[in-house]
Protein backbone atom coordinates (compact mmCIF):
# COMPACT_ATOMS: atom_id res chain seq x y z
CA UNK A 1 0.00 0.00 0.00
CA UNK A 2 2.89 2.26 -0.61
CA UNK A 3 2.50 5.50 -2.22
CA UNK A 4 5.30 7.74 -4.02
CA UNK A 5 3.18 11.01 -4.92
CA UNK A 6 4.44 14.08 -3.21
CA UNK A 7 1.31 16.29 -2.32
CA UNK A 8 1.34 20.71 -2.47
CA UNK A 9 0.01 22.71 -0.23
CA UNK A 10 -0.24 26.63 0.77
CA UNK A 11 -0.40 26.70 3.78
CA UNK A 12 -2.22 29.55 5.73
CA UNK A 13 0.84 31.20 8.40
CA UNK A 14 -1.39 33.88 10.90
CA UNK A 15 -4.66 35.30 8.69
CA UNK A 16 -7.80 35.90 11.31
CA UNK A 17 -11.74 34.93 10.46
CA UNK A 18 -12.02 33.71 7.35
CA UNK A 19 -9.65 35.46 5.21
CA UNK A 20 -6.71 32.80 4.32
CA UNK A 21 -3.45 34.04 3.44
CA UNK A 22 -1.83 31.99 0.34
CA UNK A 23 -2.09 32.33 -3.22
CA UNK A 24 -2.35 29.75 -5.74
CA UNK A 25 1.46 28.15 -7.13
CA UNK A 26 2.96 29.12 -10.21
CA UNK A 27 2.32 25.81 -11.41
CA UNK A 28 -1.02 26.36 -12.27
CA UNK A 29 -1.27 26.89 -16.25
CA UNK A 30 -1.79 30.32 -17.17
CA UNK A 31 -4.93 28.71 -19.05
CA UNK A 32 -6.40 27.21 -15.70
CA UNK A 33 -6.11 30.07 -13.83
CA UNK A 34 -7.64 32.47 -16.05
CA UNK A 35 -10.24 29.93 -16.95
CA UNK A 36 -11.03 29.36 -13.09
CA UNK A 37 -11.22 33.58 -12.64
CA UNK A 38 -13.81 33.96 -15.80
CA UNK A 39 -16.08 31.43 -14.28
CA UNK A 40 -15.87 32.87 -11.30
CA UNK A 41 -17.20 35.69 -12.23
CA UNK A 42 -19.90 34.44 -13.98
CA UNK A 43 -21.11 32.97 -11.03
CA UNK A 44 -20.92 36.12 -9.11
CA UNK A 45 -24.23 37.59 -7.52
CA UNK A 46 -25.62 40.28 -9.67
CA UNK A 47 -26.01 42.61 -6.53
CA UNK A 48 -22.75 42.61 -6.16
CA UNK A 49 -19.73 44.43 -8.52
CA UNK A 50 -18.67 42.54 -11.35
CA UNK A 51 -15.55 44.16 -11.15
CA UNK A 52 -12.17 41.98 -11.94
CA UNK A 53 -11.05 40.49 -8.56
CA UNK A 54 -8.28 38.39 -7.19
CA UNK A 55 -8.70 36.03 -4.14
CA UNK A 56 -5.99 34.54 -1.51
CA UNK A 57 -6.09 30.95 -1.44
CA UNK A 58 -4.92 28.24 1.13
CA UNK A 59 -4.23 25.81 -1.54
CA UNK A 60 -3.88 21.69 -0.88
CA UNK A 61 -4.17 19.26 -3.45
CA UNK A 62 -3.64 15.06 -3.32
CA UNK A 63 -5.51 12.42 -4.40
CA UNK A 64 -8.29 14.17 -2.58
CA UNK A 65 -7.72 17.50 -0.81
CA UNK A 66 -9.27 20.99 0.20
CA UNK A 67 -8.49 24.46 -0.26
CA UNK A 68 -10.10 27.67 0.80
CA UNK A 69 -10.94 30.33 -1.00
CA UNK A 70 -11.67 34.31 0.04
CA UNK A 71 -13.81 36.99 -2.15
CA UNK A 72 -14.89 40.50 -1.45
CA UNK A 73 -17.95 39.05 -3.17
CA UNK A 74 -20.54 36.58 -2.39
CA UNK A 75 -21.54 33.31 -4.39
CA UNK A 76 -25.30 32.42 -5.57
CA UNK A 77 -25.57 28.85 -5.69
CA UNK A 78 -23.24 26.25 -5.45
CA UNK A 79 -20.82 26.17 -8.43
CA UNK A 80 -19.10 22.79 -10.53
CA UNK A 81 -16.09 24.27 -12.26
CA UNK A 82 -14.48 22.27 -14.75
CA UNK A 83 -10.73 22.66 -15.82
CA UNK A 84 -7.94 20.57 -17.23
CA UNK A 85 -4.86 21.75 -17.71
CA UNK A 86 -2.63 20.39 -21.09
CA UNK A 87 0.46 22.57 -19.67
CA UNK A 88 3.74 20.50 -18.65
CA UNK A 89 4.54 22.79 -15.90
CA UNK A 90 0.87 23.09 -15.36
CA UNK A 91 -1.32 21.37 -12.12
CA UNK A 92 -2.91 18.31 -13.63
CA UNK A 93 -6.40 19.29 -12.27
CA UNK A 94 -8.94 16.77 -13.08
CA UNK A 95 -11.92 18.76 -11.29
CA UNK A 96 -12.68 21.84 -8.79
CA UNK A 97 -16.02 22.11 -6.97
CA UNK A 98 -16.97 25.02 -5.70
CA UNK A 99 -19.34 25.10 -2.55
CA UNK A 100 -21.07 28.47 -0.39
CA UNK A 101 -19.57 29.17 2.76
CA UNK A 102 -20.97 31.79 4.75
CA UNK A 103 -18.33 32.04 7.14
CA UNK A 104 -17.30 36.56 8.09
CA UNK A 105 -18.71 38.49 10.22
CA UNK A 106 -16.82 41.29 7.74
CA UNK A 107 -19.83 40.62 4.81
CA UNK A 108 -17.15 38.65 2.73
CA UNK A 109 -18.10 34.81 2.07
CA UNK A 110 -15.58 31.86 1.72
CA UNK A 111 -15.99 29.09 -0.71
CA UNK A 112 -14.78 26.00 0.02
CA UNK A 113 -13.43 24.31 -2.49
CA UNK A 114 -11.94 20.17 -3.18
CA UNK A 115 -9.76 18.62 -5.49
CA UNK A 116 -9.05 15.41 -7.22
CA UNK A 117 -5.60 15.63 -9.14
CA UNK A 118 -3.74 13.13 -10.68
CA UNK A 119 -0.49 12.05 -8.94
CA UNK A 120 2.78 13.87 -9.66
CA UNK A 121 5.66 15.51 -8.71
CA UNK A 122 4.50 18.09 -5.91
CA UNK A 123 6.33 20.68 -3.47
CA UNK A 124 4.65 22.12 -0.25
CA UNK A 125 4.65 25.92 -0.13
CA UNK A 126 3.75 28.39 2.53
CA UNK A 127 3.20 32.24 2.20
CA UNK A 128 4.31 33.85 5.30
CA UNK A 129 1.55 37.06 6.05
CA UNK A 130 4.22 39.97 6.31
CA UNK A 131 6.24 39.47 2.84
CA UNK A 132 4.43 36.96 1.28
CA UNK A 133 7.92 35.35 1.18
CA UNK A 134 7.18 31.51 -0.37
CA UNK A 135 9.03 28.13 1.77
CA UNK A 136 8.91 25.27 -0.51
CA UNK A 137 10.04 21.66 0.72
CA UNK A 138 9.37 18.59 -1.27
CA UNK A 139 6.75 16.16 0.41
CA UNK A 140 6.74 12.27 0.12
CA UNK A 141 3.29 10.76 1.01
CA UNK A 142 3.78 6.94 2.59
CA UNK A 143 0.72 4.93 2.55
CA UNK A 144 -1.46 6.92 0.47
CA UNK A 145 -1.53 4.60 -2.82
CA UNK A 146 -0.10 1.55 -4.58
CA UNK A 147 1.81 3.60 -6.92
CA UNK A 148 5.69 4.33 -6.63
CA UNK A 149 8.60 2.17 -5.29
CA UNK A 150 9.72 0.90 -2.14
CA UNK A 151 11.24 2.91 0.55
CA UNK A 152 13.71 0.39 1.55
CA UNK A 153 17.14 2.27 -0.32
CA UNK A 154 16.44 5.57 0.51
CA UNK A 155 18.31 7.94 2.48
CA UNK A 156 16.71 8.93 6.10
CA UNK A 157 17.45 12.04 7.53
CA UNK A 158 15.91 14.17 10.47
CA UNK A 159 15.82 17.79 9.37
CA UNK A 160 17.78 18.88 6.07
CA UNK A 161 22.02 19.35 6.15
CA UNK A 162 21.50 23.18 6.60
CA UNK A 163 19.83 22.80 10.25
CA UNK A 164 22.13 23.03 13.20
CA UNK A 165 21.50 19.67 15.01
CA UNK A 166 20.07 17.49 11.89
CA UNK A 167 20.69 14.14 12.17
CA UNK A 168 21.47 12.08 9.37
CA UNK A 169 20.24 7.70 10.08
CA UNK A 170 22.63 5.06 9.51
CA UNK A 171 21.36 1.28 9.05
CA UNK A 172 22.93 -2.02 10.63
CA UNK A 173 21.53 -5.17 11.95
CA UNK A 174 20.41 -4.82 15.29
CA UNK A 175 18.23 -6.37 17.88
CA UNK A 176 14.49 -5.83 18.47
CA UNK A 177 13.72 -4.43 21.92
CA UNK A 178 11.63 -6.50 24.27
CA UNK A 179 10.79 -4.73 26.85
CA UNK A 180 7.77 -6.39 29.59
CA UNK A 181 7.21 -4.86 32.39
CA UNK A 182 7.08 -7.53 35.28
CA UNK A 183 4.05 -7.18 37.64
CA UNK A 184 2.10 -4.13 36.57
CA UNK A 185 -1.02 -3.04 37.67
CA UNK A 186 -3.41 -1.72 35.72
CA UNK A 187 -2.33 1.53 35.07
CA UNK A 188 1.33 0.72 35.65
CA UNK A 189 2.14 2.57 38.84
CA UNK A 190 4.70 0.49 39.90
CA UNK A 191 7.32 1.83 36.93
CA UNK A 192 7.78 4.79 38.60
CA UNK A 193 8.81 3.49 41.87
CA UNK A 194 11.37 0.95 40.45
CA UNK A 195 14.69 1.96 38.63
CA UNK A 196 14.90 -1.63 37.44
CA UNK A 197 11.67 -1.14 35.62
CA UNK A 198 12.26 2.33 34.24
CA UNK A 199 16.09 1.12 33.44
CA UNK A 200 14.79 -1.33 30.92
CA UNK A 201 13.95 1.37 28.12
CA UNK A 202 15.29 5.01 28.33
CA UNK A 203 12.50 6.00 25.16
CA UNK A 204 8.95 5.04 25.08
CA UNK A 205 6.77 3.28 27.95
CA UNK A 206 3.27 1.93 27.65
CA UNK A 207 2.19 0.51 30.10
CA UNK A 208 -1.64 1.45 31.14
CA UNK A 209 -4.44 -0.23 30.62
CA UNK A 210 -8.10 1.35 29.37
CA UNK A 211 -11.27 1.62 31.39
CA UNK A 212 -14.39 2.52 30.34
CA UNK A 213 -17.20 5.27 30.49
CA UNK A 214 -19.58 4.27 33.28
CA UNK A 215 -21.74 4.89 29.96
CA UNK A 216 -19.76 1.23 28.77
CA UNK A 217 -19.60 -0.32 32.04
CA UNK A 218 -19.93 -4.10 31.08
CA UNK A 219 -21.29 -3.46 27.79
CA UNK A 220 -19.34 -5.77 25.60
CA UNK A 221 -17.06 -4.64 22.81
CA UNK A 222 -17.00 -6.09 19.02
CA UNK A 223 -13.98 -5.16 17.30
CA UNK A 224 -14.12 -5.65 13.44
CA UNK A 225 -11.92 -4.13 10.72
CA UNK A 226 -13.24 -3.82 7.06
CA UNK A 227 -10.43 -3.06 4.69
CA UNK A 228 -12.89 -1.92 1.90
CA UNK A 229 -13.34 1.14 4.23
CA UNK A 230 -11.89 4.45 3.67
CA UNK A 231 -8.83 4.45 5.55
CA UNK A 232 -9.05 5.58 8.91
CA UNK A 233 -12.17 4.78 9.15
CA UNK A 234 -11.57 0.58 8.88
CA UNK A 235 -11.94 -0.18 12.56
CA UNK A 236 -15.41 -0.79 13.57
CA UNK A 237 -15.85 -1.14 17.51
CA UNK A 238 -19.53 -2.20 18.55
CA UNK A 239 -20.46 -1.94 22.24
CA UNK A 240 -23.61 -4.01 22.79
CA UNK A 241 -25.33 -2.66 19.75
CA UNK A 242 -23.78 0.52 19.25
CA UNK A 243 -21.61 0.79 16.77
CA UNK A 244 -18.40 3.24 16.55
CA UNK A 245 -15.69 4.28 14.50
CA UNK A 246 -11.94 3.99 16.24
CA UNK A 247 -10.19 7.30 14.24
CA UNK A 248 -7.10 5.24 12.92
CA UNK A 249 -5.32 4.97 10.01
CA UNK A 250 -3.67 1.57 8.84
CA UNK A 251 -0.06 3.29 9.02
CA UNK A 252 -0.78 3.52 13.22
CA UNK A 253 -3.41 1.18 13.70
CA UNK A 254 -1.44 -1.90 12.39
CA UNK A 255 1.81 -1.60 14.15
CA UNK A 256 -0.16 -1.00 17.47
CA UNK A 257 -1.98 -3.67 17.48
CA UNK A 258 0.88 -5.72 16.94
CA UNK A 259 2.64 -4.25 19.70
CA UNK A 260 -0.52 -4.93 22.29
CA UNK A 261 -0.56 -8.63 20.65
CA UNK A 262 3.13 -9.12 21.78
CA UNK A 263 2.44 -8.52 25.50
CA UNK A 264 5.57 -5.81 25.30
CA UNK A 265 5.67 -2.28 27.26
CA UNK A 266 8.76 -0.50 25.56
CA UNK A 267 8.67 0.83 22.22
CA UNK A 268 11.87 2.70 21.84
CA UNK A 269 15.31 2.88 23.56
CA UNK A 270 17.62 5.42 22.56
CA UNK A 271 21.29 5.91 24.09
CA UNK A 272 22.78 9.05 23.32
CA UNK A 273 26.62 9.96 22.73
CA UNK A 274 26.82 13.31 22.05
CA UNK A 275 26.07 13.61 18.75
CA UNK A 276 25.49 9.64 18.49
CA UNK A 277 22.32 7.86 19.35
CA UNK A 278 21.85 4.14 19.18
CA UNK A 279 18.62 2.88 18.10
CA UNK A 280 16.79 0.31 19.26
CA UNK A 281 12.60 -0.50 18.61
CA UNK A 282 10.09 -2.57 19.04
CA UNK A 283 9.76 -5.33 15.98
CA UNK A 284 6.14 -3.72 15.53
CA UNK A 285 7.58 -0.59 15.28
CA UNK A 286 10.98 -1.50 12.77
CA UNK A 287 10.66 -0.35 9.31
CA UNK A 288 7.71 1.75 9.71
CA UNK A 289 6.79 5.29 9.68
CA UNK A 290 5.37 5.27 13.18
CA UNK A 291 8.96 3.83 13.71
CA UNK A 292 10.14 6.83 13.33
CA UNK A 293 8.02 8.95 15.31
CA UNK A 294 9.21 7.05 18.35
CA UNK A 295 12.77 7.83 17.43
CA UNK A 296 12.12 11.62 17.36
CA UNK A 297 9.73 11.83 20.20
CA UNK A 298 12.63 10.40 22.69
CA UNK A 299 14.74 12.92 21.64
CA UNK A 300 12.37 15.45 21.59
CA UNK A 301 12.82 16.67 25.83
CA UNK A 302 16.06 16.61 25.60
CA UNK A 303 15.58 19.55 22.74
CA UNK A 304 17.51 16.91 20.37
CA UNK A 305 16.18 17.16 16.67
CA UNK A 306 12.97 18.61 18.44
CA UNK A 307 10.45 20.69 16.15
CA UNK A 308 8.79 20.00 13.13
CA UNK A 309 12.00 21.25 10.86
CA UNK A 310 13.80 18.00 11.61
CA UNK A 311 10.87 15.81 10.96
CA UNK A 312 12.29 12.56 9.02
CA UNK A 313 13.13 13.30 5.16
CA UNK A 314 14.32 11.03 2.16
CA UNK A 315 15.49 12.34 -1.12
CA UNK A 316 12.30 12.47 -2.05
CA UNK A 317 10.77 15.34 0.94
CA UNK A 318 9.53 15.30 4.53
CA UNK A 319 8.03 11.57 5.55
CA UNK A 320 4.21 12.41 6.00
CA UNK A 321 1.27 9.58 6.57
CA UNK A 322 -2.52 9.73 5.60
CA UNK A 323 -3.83 12.60 7.73
CA UNK A 324 -0.64 14.13 8.35
CA UNK A 325 -0.32 16.81 5.78
CA UNK A 326 -3.17 19.27 7.63
CA UNK A 327 -1.68 18.86 10.75
CA UNK A 328 1.35 20.89 10.31
CA UNK A 329 1.59 23.42 12.17
CA UNK A 330 3.25 27.20 10.11
CA UNK A 331 6.79 28.07 10.67
CA UNK A 332 5.53 31.30 12.78
CA UNK A 333 4.00 28.99 15.46
CA UNK A 334 6.99 26.56 15.38
CA UNK A 335 9.82 29.28 15.62
CA UNK A 336 7.82 31.17 18.35
CA UNK A 337 7.19 27.74 19.96
CA UNK A 338 10.82 26.61 20.16
CA UNK A 339 12.34 30.30 21.13
CA UNK A 340 9.47 29.90 24.42
CA UNK A 341 10.86 26.75 24.90
CA UNK A 342 14.56 26.61 24.77
CA UNK A 343 14.96 27.67 28.62
CA UNK A 344 13.25 24.67 29.52
CA UNK A 345 15.38 22.17 26.98
CA UNK A 346 18.30 23.93 28.43
CA UNK A 347 17.39 22.42 31.72
CA UNK A 348 16.65 19.04 30.31
CA UNK A 349 19.66 18.72 28.76
CA UNK A 350 21.33 19.04 31.79
CA UNK A 351 18.57 18.43 34.40
CA UNK A 352 18.83 14.54 34.62
CA UNK A 353 20.38 11.55 33.06
CA UNK A 354 17.45 9.50 32.17
CA UNK A 355 14.23 10.28 30.96
CA UNK A 356 11.11 8.22 29.46
CA UNK A 357 7.97 8.57 27.78
CA UNK A 358 5.02 7.11 29.53
CA UNK A 359 1.73 6.78 30.53
CA UNK A 360 2.15 5.45 34.24
CA UNK A 361 -0.50 6.05 36.46
CA UNK A 362 -2.59 7.33 33.87
CA UNK A 363 -6.19 6.10 33.76
CA UNK A 364 -7.28 5.97 30.09
CA UNK A 365 -11.22 6.48 29.36
CA UNK A 366 -12.85 5.05 26.50
CA UNK A 367 -16.41 6.38 25.20
CA UNK A 368 -18.90 6.58 22.53
CA UNK A 369 -19.33 9.87 21.37
CA UNK A 370 -21.96 10.23 18.39
CA UNK A 371 -20.10 7.25 15.54
CA UNK A 372 -17.19 7.96 16.95
CA UNK A 373 -14.89 5.97 19.74
CA UNK A 374 -12.89 8.71 21.73
CA UNK A 375 -10.28 8.02 24.48
CA UNK A 376 -9.12 10.24 27.18
CA UNK A 377 -5.87 10.90 28.43
CA UNK A 378 -2.09 12.26 27.75
CA UNK A 379 1.08 10.72 28.15
CA UNK A 380 3.84 12.37 29.67
CA UNK A 381 7.43 13.13 29.66
CA UNK A 382 9.56 11.37 33.15
CA UNK A 383 12.76 12.36 34.23
CA UNK A 384 14.26 10.72 37.17
CA UNK A 385 17.72 9.33 38.54
CA UNK A 386 18.41 6.06 40.70
CA UNK A 387 18.96 6.37 44.52
CA UNK A 388 21.51 5.83 45.84
CA UNK A 389 20.58 3.07 47.61
CA UNK A 390 18.01 0.18 46.83
CA UNK A 391 16.08 -0.24 43.52
CA UNK A 392 14.26 3.86 44.85
CA UNK A 393 13.42 6.23 41.98
CA UNK A 394 14.34 10.42 42.41
CA UNK A 395 11.79 11.85 40.18
CA UNK A 396 12.96 15.73 38.54
CA UNK A 397 9.65 17.18 39.99
CA UNK A 398 10.16 20.34 39.12
CA UNK A 399 11.27 19.64 35.91
CA UNK A 400 8.86 16.58 35.78
CA UNK A 401 6.02 19.35 36.64
CA UNK A 402 6.94 21.98 33.99
CA UNK A 403 7.06 19.61 30.75
CA UNK A 404 3.78 18.93 31.80
CA UNK A 405 3.00 22.19 32.10
CA UNK A 406 4.52 22.70 28.76
CA UNK A 407 3.31 19.77 26.92
CA UNK A 408 0.54 21.95 24.59
CA UNK A 409 3.46 24.43 23.67
CA UNK A 410 6.19 20.82 22.47
CA UNK A 411 3.22 20.03 20.29
CA UNK A 412 2.87 23.39 18.68
CA UNK A 413 6.50 22.57 18.17
CA UNK A 414 5.92 19.56 16.58
CA UNK A 415 1.89 18.40 16.19
CA UNK A 416 2.58 15.72 13.96
CA UNK A 417 5.09 13.92 16.38
CA UNK A 418 2.93 14.66 19.28
CA UNK A 419 -0.26 13.92 18.05
CA UNK A 420 1.12 10.70 17.07
CA UNK A 421 2.21 9.55 20.70
CA UNK A 422 -1.21 10.88 22.29
CA UNK A 423 -3.04 8.92 19.50
CA UNK A 424 -0.77 5.71 20.45
CA UNK A 425 -0.47 5.37 23.73
CA UNK A 426 -4.80 5.70 23.43
CA UNK A 427 -4.83 2.81 21.18
CA UNK A 428 -2.66 0.58 22.98
CA UNK A 429 -4.37 1.37 26.41
CA UNK A 430 -8.05 0.38 24.53
CA UNK A 431 -6.55 -2.33 22.91
CA UNK A 432 -5.73 -3.66 25.83
CA UNK A 433 -8.31 -3.88 27.47
CA UNK A 434 -9.81 -5.32 24.36
CA UNK A 435 -7.33 -7.93 24.29
CA UNK A 436 -7.58 -8.68 28.12
CA UNK A 437 -11.43 -8.97 28.09
CA UNK A 438 -12.45 -10.28 24.67
CA UNK A 439 -9.79 -12.66 23.88
CA UNK A 440 -11.64 -14.55 21.48
CA UNK A 441 -12.40 -10.88 19.19
CA UNK A 442 -9.22 -10.12 19.74
CA UNK A 443 -7.42 -12.83 18.31
CA UNK A 444 -9.90 -12.39 15.57
CA UNK A 445 -9.06 -9.31 14.49
CA UNK A 446 -5.16 -10.05 14.75
CA UNK A 447 -6.40 -12.21 11.80
CA UNK A 448 -7.79 -9.67 9.84
CA UNK A 449 -4.77 -7.80 10.44
CA UNK A 450 -2.19 -10.36 8.90
CA UNK A 451 -3.83 -9.69 5.58
CA UNK A 452 -2.88 -6.56 5.15
CA UNK A 453 0.71 -5.16 4.74
CA UNK A 454 2.51 -2.11 4.73
CA UNK A 455 5.25 -0.83 2.94
CA UNK A 456 8.44 -0.99 4.22
CA UNK A 457 10.36 2.38 5.57
CA UNK A 458 13.51 2.20 7.07
CA UNK A 459 14.05 2.86 10.36
CA UNK A 460 17.61 3.53 12.10
CA UNK A 461 20.13 1.97 13.96
CA UNK A 462 22.26 4.83 14.55
CA UNK A 463 21.61 8.61 14.24
CA UNK A 464 24.64 10.71 13.65
CA UNK A 465 25.29 14.80 13.74
CA UNK A 466 27.15 16.52 11.16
Amino acid sequence: MLVATQTIVWKDTDWKGSMIAASFPLLLSTVVHTALILLLAMCISTEKSTQKWTFPASFAVGDEAAFELSAPTSFGEPMQLLAESDSEKGLPVSWISLDDNHSSELGIQSALASFKAKQGTRELGEVDREGGNRKRQSVHSVYASKAGGSLEKSTIRFGSKRLPGSRHAGFASSKSLEVIVPGLDPYGSSVLNQASNLSLTGGAMMVSTAKPHPSLANVPLLFDYDPSNVDGNRLTVVAGKQPSILSSYDWELIPLAQFVDSGHHGAVDIKMFGKHEKISLDAAFEQTLLGLRFIQADLMPRGVIMSQEYLPQDDRGILLGPGELERLSSDRVVRESVKELEPLMARTRNGALYSVLTDAKIQYEFEVVGNELVISGTPYFFFWEPANRGDQVVPKKALNDSLKKAWPRIKQANPLVIESMERSFRTVAFFRYQKQNSPTNWARLMQQLRNVSLEKVPTPSLLSGE
